[in-house]
């Protein structure tokens, strides 16, 4: 489909959406294929920035039949190196066109690498207007690679110049030419307001039993949670509690909103933590295990009510419970280790089988486990080593349901429902990825699994790579169409096309991102296939998809999930 993009205009934004939806396209078909066929007219560059900001990437330009990688042309221009910050600091600087007079000019020729000192100017100068050449092509590369350059600090596009402006008397650029930056900061929030169409929305689990005491923990009032953890609070209105975490501050630094509390020296820029996440931290737990503490148990940390050491008066964990289980032994074939119940210290026996840890795929060292690590684990069953014994504990550290229960414990979305794991492929160690989606309007699934800042997902990768791993939890957008579910499921890598045939699927990126795409030891590819049920093969983009595919289909490929 080709969007026509008119010559002329006084408002670049407002053309391209007009001209956006002249072709019944919405703004979540911005993640198709696209290639920007750059024309002749002052117009190019200014279209160019908004196309980039729609799709929130560098689409690639073809110019007289010819493609441009722009996004390798951005990552040149990002990794040069520089002189160092501007001192002072530098308010207006120009890039091409002739010197003029009244700022510091860099005239940057073709073919030739900027200086260090060039780089700073360009890079660090506040505000930067940008003369291009003459024909197309130089132009269009030259306007990336300028942002690559100024990207140190996130985006920052220079003013689009004829040279002849008059000399600016501060920082605004109103008569300095087209503020590119500001074009690009309008579409990105007409992207954002539309993110609703980017994702579906699902029906709700019917079934939440699972996440019933991590909800009802959440649910208690926290102040009294804060009390069991020997906190105490000042007399303002509202209080400052203190901090319960293991390095006291000397002044009470806790505040609490909606039964959530935050601490401004250990959480500063964090989400606020449930009373399961806070408990947690504080004792270096698991939050089922947090859960269970406040649920469970009416006794403090430090002193528990005698009746509570009687093992048969501590409710015993549930299948499919996260837990930290505590190395003990380490045998030739298992890990004898503990589990014990927080507040109590009641110790059960555990153990994890050594093969738990092995069968990792190629370039993937297997967890060493020692006596001391402290690991999370999934609990399964307990079964009876003989009679009269008591029952030990069957613990897994590879399933996958342990990925989605890290992740469940720090949304609180998923616990309440409104959002639904639909998929999960998991290699312990290596690599995790989640297709998550909403099951109410207006709720960005994947955002709300990040996390202000990624805390979510790291919190959840911190429980998974207990005592030390290197694990990577990544969060995937579901879609019930199988090319648009594919296309996410191969993140990082951006697919350039896709071709799907039964449960085979040939996925084509850029040349530079193939080995993104494959991962280490084929890793991406293969959970992509685990999420979506195909048997994905990546290409470079070029490669004839149809003679990949028969050639899959003559080897009698299956799908992988």
């Amino acid at each position: 489909m080709t969007v026509t993009l008119p010559a002329g205009v006084e408002d670049h934004v407002a053309a391209v959406l007009e001209a956006w939806a002249n072709q019944r396209l919405k703004i979540s078909d911005r993640r198709s294929r696209m290639v920007f066929v750059a024309g002749e007219g002052p117009d190019v560059i200014a279209y160019y920035a908004v196309i980039c900001g729609l799709a929130n990437r560098w689409v690639d330009v073809q110019v007289n039949g010819v493609t441009s990688d722009m996004e390798h042309i951005w990552e040149d221009g990002r990794r040069l190196t520089d002189g160092g910050s501007m001192t002072p600091s530098l308010k207006w600087a120009q890039v091409g066109g002739e010197d003029p007079l009244h700022m510091p000019h860099v005239a940057l020729e073709p073919e030739t690498q900027p200086s260090p000192e060039a780089v700073s100017m360009i890079r660090y100068a506040y505000r930067l207007r940008m003369v291009p050449p003459r024909r197309v092509k130089p132009a269009l590369e030259r306007f990336v690679f300028l942002a690559g350059i100024r990207d140190i600090r996130g985006p920052r596009l220079p003013v689009l110049s004829t040279g002849h402006e008059p000399e600016p008397k501060n920082t605004k650029t109103s008569g300095q030419g087209i503020d590119l930056e500001e074009l690009r900061k309008r579409i990105s929030k007409i992207r954002r307001r539309h993110v609703q169409d980017d994702y579906e929305i699902v029906q709700a689990e019917t079934e939440l039993e699972s996440y019933r005491k991590l909800a009802d923990a959440n649910a208690e009032p926290i102040d009294s949670v804060l009390l069991r953890l020997g906190c105490s609070a000042t007399t303002d209105s509202p209080p400052v509690w203190d901090c319960p975490r293991p390095i006291r501050h000397q002044h009470p630094s806790l505040r609490i909103r909606d039964n959530k509390a935050k601490c401004q020296v250990c959480d500063r820029n964090k989400d606020l933590l449930t009373p399961t996440q806070l408990v947690a931290d504080t004792l270096q737990i698991t939050p089922d295990e947090a859960a269970s503490f406040i649920v469970d148990l009416e006794c403090s940390t430090g002193r528990p009510a005698f009746e509570y050491r009687c093992p048969d008066l501590v409710a015993s964990p549930l299948p499919g419970t996260l837990v930290t289980a505590h190395i003990t032994k380490v045998r030739s074939n298992r890990f004898d280790c503990v589990i014990r119940d927080a507040g109590v210290g009641y110790e059960r026996e555990a153990v994890i089988r050594r093969p738990d840890t092995a069968n990792l795929p190629d370039g993937v060292i297997p967890l060493q486990l020692r006596r001391g690590d402290a690991v999370t684990a999934l609990t399964a069953d307990p079964q009876r080593v003989a009679p009269g014994k008591a029952a030990r504990w069957q613990l897994s550290i590879t399933d996958p349901m342990l990925a989605v229960r890290a992740m469940a414990s720090q949304v609180p979305e998923i616990i309440d429902g409104r959002i639904v794991v639909k998929h999960f492929a998991r290699v312990r160690g290596a690599r995790s990825k989640l297709a998550v989606a909403p099951t109410e309007a207006r709720l960005n699934a994947k955002g709300a699994c990040i996390g202000t800042n990624g805390n979510r997902c790291e919190a959840a990768q911190r429980l998974l790579n207990r005592p030390r791993a290197d694990e990577h939890l990544e969060i995937i957008t579901y879609s019930h169409d199988r090319r648009t579910y594919l296309e996410n499921a191969m993140k990082p890598a951006e697919v350039v096309d896709v071709l799907i045939q039964g449960d085979n699927a040939v996925v084509a990126v850029s040349p530079r991102q193939l080995h993104t795409a494959i991962g280490r030891g084929g890793l991406n590819s293969e959970l992509a296939g685990k999420l979506t049920g195909l048997h994905v093969k990546a290409v470079a983009a070029g490669t004839d998809l149809d003679a990949v595919m028969r050639d899959m289909q003559a080897g009698g490929h299956h799908a992988t999930g």
